[in-house]
This record gives C-alpha cells, structure tokens and sequence, in this order.
C-alpha cells in the first residue's frame, strides 16, 4: 500500500509515524523548504500524550518539554476563579507537557524515515478513480497512490483540491503568541480572564514562557495585524500577576505571532481515496487546548483502519465514522468555552468569575479524565 500524507506537521507526522509501525510505507510532503525552529508554545494534554505513548513518542516528547502542574483560571489581577492539579490525577490517566512547537515537532520526526519525507513540496493537481490516486506535486512530478491524507492545516491545499472552496468561520476574536523570558518556581498554566480579551502563561523551562493573548476584534484587521509593540502592550496593560513583567521582555513586535481564530466545519472528510485529518478537516478554537491533541487521535485512528485493509474508501469513511462525534463534541464545548471567555461587558464578566469560583475543581477534574480515558 502506497499512502501520501500531506503535510509535515503535527498530525502528518504522528500519521506517518504511526503506519511505520503498521508496516506501511507513506511518503510525506510539506510545503515548507526547511525545518526551522518556528511557532511558539503548546500545551499537549494527558490524552495527547496517551496516544503518543502507543505509538512510542511519548518519551521523546517528554524529554523536550515540561511536565504542567496545575492549570489555572484567574481574573486579570491574577487571583484564582479555579485550579486543576494535573499531577494529582491516577496515573492511568496520563500527565500533560509544555513544549516549544519546534521541539515537539524534533520529537515527532524520532519516528518517521527521514528518506519518506520531501520538502518544499506541495500538490498541484489530484485525480482519482476506483483504483487509485494521481497527483501532480507543486515541482512536476507526478505519482500514484492508494491513497491521499491531507494534513495540511487549515488552509488545506487537499482540501480545496477535492473538496472546493470551504469557508473558514471565524471565532469573533483574534490571538497573539509569543515566547516571553521569564522564570517560574513552578509548572503551573494560567489563562487570565479579562473583559473581551485573555493572557495565557505557559512555563516552558529554560528561562522560557509560551504566552498567548486574545481580543475580540473584526475580521483580518490591519491594526491587529501590524500591531506595533507599543500598542500591543497597551492592549494587554490591564493584566496583573506575571503579565507586565512578560510584556516588558518583549524586544520587538516581530516576535509576535499573529492570527485570527477560526474553524473548519465540513460535511465529510472523505470523498473516495482522499480523507482530512487535523485542522484540515475540522479546525477549532484552541480554548480546551484540544486542536493537536485530535490530529493526534485522528492519525492513530487512521493508522489502525489502514493496517491489513485492502477496502481504502471503506477504510476511510470507518475513520470518519469512528472520530466524527468526539471532534464535533469537543469542537463545539471548544467554541462555546471561547465565547463565555470572550465576554465584554463588566456585569456579565462579574457573574461569570463569580460562577466559575463557585464550580467545585471536582468538575474540571471529572471532564479531564473523562477526555484523557474515552476511547477512541
């Protein structure tokens, strides 16, 4: 069986990663002409890593990142709404890591042939029949498959190929992230609540914060976008505990990444030979910090369904079958955790910090070891 993946990133490679064990060959192209340390921050939770242990990464990744304490919830002074202690969990339930995207990505490869991978490649033209898929890549070159995964992101290329146009709905509010300098004395995440807009802290190690920072703002706008350091401080001013000090670090708006939230929602994601998985095919808000963690689910799944079939457009709608309700439930609880976040005005932002301090941490703690144990 010949597969194609497209895309180098989380998902793709977990994919790839996941069929070598399989016995399956796959061929991996990314558009990208060289790995480069790019990206900010992720958070993969005790699911994530779950997965990534069945298929022999979990050590790499834990090896290049930061075991997280507690995940906290406060206001923008900083004082406590709820708090998780991940660590206190049973230990079947798995823990969760901080980590550069960089060095998750490092980990990732540990697991996939590097002659099965070519760069600065992307597809240009797909064709399919009963048998088998025809591509034309981004350099000319031509090659048949059994089948195309498309793992390219939001954007996807795959997508549009086979599928058309597909709009990107957006959340209402655009992100900022950036690696701040700072120290920490413990593991511990914070997303601090503000009025129409937050302030993520992610402890990486090393001297090294992943910081994050939403506002609700128009669509693609120019003053977000070109945001000048001055004025994104500015923006985020009202923030108290670590926030003015992770702010003043920062030495110059190029090393903010910016982009506004949006989502993927498709009616399928298989049509014959050629299926999405990841943020190609269901993008979503990253407010459950969820949107890698189900690429990952998505590549062992389609690992598992690929391995000793000969049926691949069966195969494919199976894989479908078998992730279409957790992405849907944890897209939509994603989405809708966004928008009471998001809130803007004064009365309801009292009533909601004042009804998640009175929400026992037993509740949080049941919702993360419901996601962490489900199957898959």
């Amino acid at each position: 069986m010949r597969i194609l993946i497209v895309g180098g990133g989380i998902g793709g490679l977990t994919l790839a990663a996941a069929l070598r064990l399989k016995g399956i060959h796959a061929e991996v192209v990314e558009r990208a002409a060289a790995w480069a340390p790019v990206g900010a921050g992720i958070v993969l939770g005790l699911n994530a890593m779950k997965v990534l242990g069945r298929i022999g990464l979990a050590g790499a990744v834990a090896r290049r990142g930061l075991e997280v304490g507690a995940a906290r919830v406060t206001d923008a002074r900083g004082r406590t709404l709820t708090a998780l202690n991940l660590r206190s969990l049973p230990n079947d339930a798995g823990r969760a890591y901080a980590l550069h995207r960089a060095a998750l990505h490092e980990a990732l490869l540990t697991g996939v042939d590097p002659a099965s991978i070519r760069l600065n490649t992307t597809l240009k033209a797909i064709e399919q029949d009963a048998s088998r898929v025809a591509v034309q890549f981004s350099d000319g070159a031509r090659g048949e498959f059994d089948a195309v995964i498309g793992a390219d992101g939001i954007r996807s290329v795959t997508r549009w190929l086979t599928f058309g146009e597909s709009p990107l709905y957006y959340s209402g509010y655009t992100c900022w992230r950036f690696v701040a300098r700072g120290e920490f004395k413990n593991a511990d995440t914070w997303e601090m609540w503000g009025r129409g807009r937050r302030f993520g802290i992610v402890p990486l190690g090393d001297g090294r914060v992943y910081c994050f920072t939403t506002l609700n703002a128009p669509q693609n706008d120019s003053t977000q976008r070109n945001i000048s350091l001055q004025d994104f401080r500015k923006l985020f001013a009202g923030f108290e505990g670590p926030a003015p000090e992770l702010l003043a670090s920062l030495e110059s708006a190029d090393q903010l990444l910016w982009n506004d939230l949006e989502e993927v929602w498709l009616d399928t994601w298989v049509k014959g030979r050629v299926a999405l998985l990841g943020d190609a095919a269901h993008a979503m808000t990253p407010n459950m910090g969820q949107g890698a963690a189900m690429a990952i689910e998505d590549a062992f799944v389609l690992a598992e369904e690929l391995a000793g079939t000969a049926d691949v457009p069966a195969t494919l709608q199976r894989y479908e079958a078998r992730r279409r309700e957790r992405v849907d439930f944890v897209q939509t609880r994603s989405r809708r955790f966004g928008v009471v976040a998001q809130w803007e005005s004064a009365p309801a932002c009292a009533l909601r910090n004042f009804l998640a301090r009175l929400t026992p941490d037993s509740v949080g703690r049941k919702a993360i070891e419901q996601l962490a144990n489900a199957e898959i």
